[in-house]
């Protein structure tokens, strides 16, 4: 018998065609002729056997150039995060333009967007940004069914699971609809140092804003448009190179103590008391400096007391953070402070004991959480 008709023979056929494979689901960057050469096929036949394969990864890589495009990432960011040449995001442009036709037919014939997204794979939050298309901030908030909220107290009873992934201390993405509504335009850059769940990525999505979001997780397969990015207390650096600043910075940094063992180990919630304000009081200073004249700031946090049983009257105001010393640290920085808006947390999150205990203790919780606005100069 022939080598050739050896190699054809049908159980060495197929453990050729499951080698190539597997190969290249370990690696998608080898060739098929790299492939070959190591099971003894052809280029052509390594072709046949990871076709399907090879356009899956593509639709994947496209899909996620488009998130990324969707919300104003440079080309070049967009490349580097995919690990492919620019030259190819710019040859697909046209080409992601049209992805969402599919979606848009089956959104026409009155799908919802949860079955949409369902039935392509899309996050749900892009669906969304697809199907409030052509519409103003006020229609989107109609849509959505959010209240829109007159005065300056933004309550909210849940967050909207639609948007964000569950991650500790998520917030409600009708707070972040707020914010852009309130002090954003469409188009504008909205910019988050620390994504978390990547709410505020998923709204800006929804409001048709671009967003450069960074956080120290990770996520490149299921978040590609959150950047990592580590804010070291002992070095803290901008991540964005070229000219590129913001209109808005929405922080929602992890708060002081609060479910710093949900965190990462390098999360600022471990700092000491000392070393958290620390931070704020660098890093307020290095926004001002790479924002536009006249962008905003939107700080969210929430006093800090340690009245976990204790009686009012025997807490030490002196180991508290509050939100007026986060105030005197923007303005120290140059921020102009302009509205402070109540975001309340639900008080839902106190079981009847504890509400008790606290009674009997002569304890105030806190539920209290603001949104402190402030602009450039």
């Amino acid at each position: 018998m022939s080598i050739d008709l050896f190699m054809d023979c049908p159980p060495l056929k197929e453990e050729a065609r499951v080698t190539a494979r597997r190969a290249y689901e370990n690696n998608p960057r080898l060739t098929s002729q790299v492939i070959g050469r190591a099971i003894g096929r052809s280029r052509r036949t390594v072709d046949g056997y990871i076709a399907d394969l090879r356009a899956t990864q593509q639709l994947d890589i496209d899909i996620k150039a488009y998130r990324m495009n969707r919300v104003g990432i440079p080309q070049e960011r967009i490349a580097a995060r995919l690990g492919i040449i620019q030259r190819t995001v710019s040859r697909h442009l046209d080409y992601l333009a049209a992805l969402p036709n599919s979606l848009n037919a089956d959104l026409k014939k009155g799908f919802s967007i949860t079955q949409v997204a369902e039935k392509h794979g899309w996050p749900e939050a892009l669906v969304w940004s697809i199907a409030l298309e052509g519409m103003d901030d006020l229609e989107r908030f109609k849509a959505l069914m959010w209240g829109l909220r007159t005065w300056d107290v933004w309550n909210s009873n849940d967050c909207d699971k639609r948007f964000g992934d569950d991650w500790p201390g998520r917030i409600p993405a009708q707070l972040v609809g707020h914010a852009l509504y309130y002090f954003t335009r469409e188009g504008d850059l909205v910019f988050d140092p620390m994504a978390g769940g990547g709410v505020v990525l998923d709204t800006c999505f929804a409001f048709h804003r671009k967003c450069r979001s960074f956080d120290l997780v990770h996520r490149p397969e299921t978040r590609p448009e959150i950047e990592p990015h580590l804010w070291d207390p002992e070095k803290l650096v901008w991540p964005v190179k070229g000219k590129e600043k913001p209109d808005l910075i929405f922080f929602d940094p992890p708060y002081f103590k609060k479910m710093a063992d949900q965190y990462e180990e390098e999360s600022i919630s471990n700092l000491s008391r000392k070393e958290y304000l620390k931070f704020f009081r660098e890093i307020f200073p290095i926004f001002y400096e790479h924002s536009k004249r006249g962008a905003r700031i939107a700080f969210l946090n929430s006093d800090w007391r340690d009245f976990s049983g204790k009686a009012a009257m025997a807490e030490d105001p002196k180991e508290s953070i509050f939100n007026s010393d986060y105030v005197k640290l923007l303005e120290r920085s140059g921020w102009e402070r302009t509205h402070n808006i109540e975001c309340p947390l639900s008080s839902q999150r106190f079981k009847p004991h504890q509400v008790r205990r606290m009674q009997n203790n002569r304890t105030i919780g806190s539920v209290c959480r603001y949104l402190i606005a402030a602009r450039k100069k």
